[in-house]
């Protein structure tokens, strides 16, 4: 069977290899070219769906920038507009800062509660505050109030309950809840 098969010689023999090495080094440079191209077009494509994820976002950066902006414009010119109000509720806090001073100055130089009143536009619960706390030296019925009311707060301790004696033992323990 063999036998009508030429004798190759070893020169065709070695074409013959060099033609299949050949052949097969195509067909994986072309598999390599094949999967180069694959991996080149899911890189484009993941790279395009990020750059088309960055214009959405810079579209609703620049919406957003473009609303700010007009909210600032308005901003601005309301603040343009209050400043051309009158400062009333300034004036009026300015005013209430000055009563208090008033008021302290008057009570430190001694004034009645009426006074500081009238003259001053603060309460009479305010009025008595501030004499209380500043008149002690130059009225005597302050003084003598005030006098009063650390007396209660010192005998306050005394009235109560005279403190348990330290057992020596921890509070909590067996031994403190049975004796």
């Amino acid at each position: 069977m063999f036998e009508i098969l030429p004798n190759p010689s070893l020169e065709a023999v070695l074409i013959a290899g060099r033609a299949v090495l050949l052949i097969g080094a195509f067909w994986i440079f072309a598999l390599a070219f094949t999967r180069w191209r694959r991996a080149d077009e899911r890189d484009s494509q993941a790279l395009r769906d990020q750059l088309d994820r960055a214009f959405t976002e810079m579209r609703t950066l620049h919406e957003t920038v473009t609303v700010m902006s007009a909210r600032i414009e308005a901003m601005s010119e309301r603040a343009e507009t209050d400043s051309r109000r009158p400062q009333l509720p300034a004036v009026v806090a300015n005013a209430q800062a000055r009563g208090y001073d008033l008021a302290l100055r008057m009570a430190k130089n001694g004034s009645a509660v009426e006074d500081l009143v009238s003259n001053c536009g603060i309460t009479r619960h305010e009025a008595e505050l501030l004499t209380r706390l500043h008149a002690a030296k130059s009225q005597p019925e302050v003084a003598a109030w005030q006098a009063r009311q650390q007396q209660q707060v010192a005998q306050a301790p005394q009235q109560q309950a005279p403190a348990p004696q330290p057992t020596g033992r921890k509070r909590g323990s067996l031994l403190s809840v049975v004796s």
